[in-house]
């Protein structure tokens, strides 16, 4: 009865601490959803705009209300494409990693605190057997719950390994993609395509030759 209590008296307790605060809630809530208002508070955040970034980025794996692609375009806006590009590939990462470490070490429950059990089983089913091009795709295809697949890894019978080779992949290409986009719009100097072009090709060689001389090491 006392354990009833007291849950019942933190409730209230929240509820009206909600209701105090709504307005500032609100404009939170309204802030993660504008792009034009993310870069400009971060803009004022000199110096330690890249370390809020970083924080953001690697809250939002855990956190759906923070957009990701809202941030991931300001970060490209306000440091250039490189600047973005590292910045949010190296945050994003850190956040995929530390999803898959806790969900692989906690199980399901952890998991289910951050995902729903819904989209949990229906991708665990869906990624049964997969390997590193499965969750490089996933991990940037729109359609798909990016960061929610890093607890589909941890989950899984994917090693840490391999996830970490299909996270540096499939969050590098969404990188790139919304950098390019908060840099330069649909328009890029000449040099930032040719080195990108030569990245890209590289990238692709580095993982035929993987594919070569591992064998079967690499689940596909």
């Amino acid at each position: 009865m006392k354990k009833f209590i007291g849950s019942l008296l933190l409730l209230v307790a929240i509820f009206i601490a909600l209701w105090m605060f709504r307005e500032r809630i609100t404009d939170t809530f309204s802030w993660f959803g504008s792009q034009e208002a993310v870069t400009a508070s971060m803009g004022r955040a000199g110096m330690w705009g890249p370390v809020s970034f970083f924080i953001l980025f690697v809250l939002q794996v855990f956190l759906a209300f923070i957009p990701g692609q809202v941030l991931m375009v300001a970060s490209g806006y306000l440091y250039g494409f490189w600047g973005g590009f590292l910045l949010s590939w190296l945050s994003l990462v850190a956040g995929g990693e530390a999803a898959y470490l806790l969900a692989h070490r906690y199980g399901r429950p952890f998991a289910e605190k951050w995902v729903s059990p819904g989209i949990l089983t229906r991708w665990n089913k869906i990624a049964k057997g997969q390997g590193i091009t499965f969750y490089a795709i996933a991990l940037v295809m729109p359609f798909v719950p990016n960061d929610a697949m890093c607890y589909v890894a941890g989950l899984g019978r994917i090693s840490h390994r391999h996830f970490s080779i299909a996270n540096l992949i499939g969050r590098g290409m969404a990188c790139v993609i919304t950098s390019w986009i908060g840099a330069f719009g649909l328009q890029a100097p000449t040099h930032v395509w040719i080195i990108v072009t030569i990245l890209a090709l590289l990238a692709l060689l580095t993982w035929q030759l993987a594919r070569r001389f591992q064998g079967n090491s690499y689940a596909l």
